[in-house]
């Protein structure tokens, strides 16, 4: 890792200022929107790389922004209620559906999730701990899995905090809470082996499985992730960088949509994964052409207008509802690369800068939370 002159030493007095040299706009995830809401990126660290986490924030300044903004965040939702719901209605409703906006009331508390576990992975804040156990222990107990893909994804965040904090759990919580895990993750298991539709929403499921195989301790379940992903680069990955999904929805949106799980799983995956990001198909398609093709329409050399012919009836009655995001020929936004390009720094480290200035942090050695934990996933000891 390159290292810093100075390290960056922040209190509660501090927290402002360095929140002001750091800024607070998340170019990545646009404004919100009816119907809508924001998930941080979080990724799921061993002890090793939350001590080495934790040791960057104090000794590297854009390490330390990045933890100062988590942490004024955890203080705007702590503490925190939770908000579990028995049934989601969030996928195939237009965003104005009153259904998805009474849901979204409640879901949204996923992105809290997000924020609490970065600022413990930043911090062990011990007030992180208590409100992430009593959102993971509620929410087990009360959503009923069914398998949707889009919806059950929205967990990512909260299963990301029962791998980290498992072991403090009441050991009938702990039994419970695996059950569930395990009965969502076998679900999803199904769809990875058998899907014959390769876009987005595959990959939302290999994401899951990978995730509570991870929790589980459940290596078959990392290959069939693994392979997952090999089916999904052959099926729907062309060789010049295109996909399925963005010949079925003409959006670059989706195509980034469809690529962050496999990038986010090559990461966990150390050496193995730099193999993933670059196995090709027969067909030749690959994680890494397919992010390439990305890179001009994140630094503007190349426009995209979005949704012109796409074939999802979704996306027309989405347009139709009057959400200025699904307008026909609206122009992808570069920042909406963000998530994608700066997952695939893992394994191609002259994305960086272009990352850096997508995220609005020019020359930092961290420019987004997800190139820290990535980073923190092969440090030293």
């Amino acid at each position: 890792m390159k290292s810093c002159e100075r390290g960056l030493h922040w209190s509660k007095l501090s927290l402002l200022c360095v929140l002001l040299l750091a800024g607070l706009s998340w170019p990545a995830l646009g404004k919100s929107m009816v119907g809508e809401f924001d998930i941080p990126e979080v990724s799921p660290l061993d002890a090793d790389a939350v001590a080495a986490l934790r040791r960057e924030v104090e000794r590297d300044a854009s390490a330390g922004a990045l933890a100062a903004e988590a942490a004024a965040q955890a203080e705007a939702i702590l503490p925190m209620e939770p908000t579990p719901l028995r049934v989601i209605h969030y996928e195939g409703l237009v965003n104005t559906d009153p259904r998805r906006i009474d849901t979204v009331k409640s879901l949204k508390q996923m992105g809290d999730v997000a924020w609490l576990m970065r600022h413990w992975q930043a911090s062990g804040d011990p007030r992180c701990v208590a409100a992430l156990k009593a959102a993971v222990v509620a929410w087990a107990n009360t959503y009923e899995i069914n398998g949707n893909d889009v919806n059950e994804n929205k967990f990512f965040p909260l299963l990301v905090a029962y791998d980290a904090l498992r072991d403090g759990f009441a050991e009938d919580d702990r039994a419970r809470i695996d059950a569930w895990v395990r009965a969502m993750g076998e679900i999803h298991l199904v769809r990875v082996q058998s899907s014959d539709h390769f876009t987005n929403r595959y990959n939302k499921s290999v994401r899951m499985v990978a995730m509570c195989g991870r929790i589980l301790d459940e290596p078959a379940w990392t290959r069939e992730a693994v392979a997952g992903v090999e089916r999904f680069v052959t099926h729907s990955l062309r060789a010049d960088g295109t996909s399925l999904d963005l010949e079925e929805r003409d959006s670059l949106t989706y195509h980034g949509s469809a690529l962050k799980p496999p990038l986010e799983l090559a990461a966990l995956l150390g050496e193995a994964g730099a193999d993933l990001y670059d196995w090709e198909s027969p067909q030749g398609g690959s994680l890494r052409r397919s992010v390439e093709y990305m890179v001009p329409y994140a630094t503007g050399e190349k426009t995209h207008k979005e949704w012109v012919n796409t074939t999802i009836g979704l996306d027309r009655r989405r347009a139709e509802a009057g959400l200025e995001a699904y307008r026909p020929g609206r122009l992808y936004e570069p920042s909406r690369a963000l998530g994608v390009l700066e997952a695939a720094c893992a394994f191609d480290a002259e994305l960086l800068p272009i990352v850096a200035e997508l995220a609005e942090r020019p020359g930092a050695t961290y420019p987004t939370w997800r190139t820290l934990s990535n980073a923190m996933l092969s440090a030293p000891e």
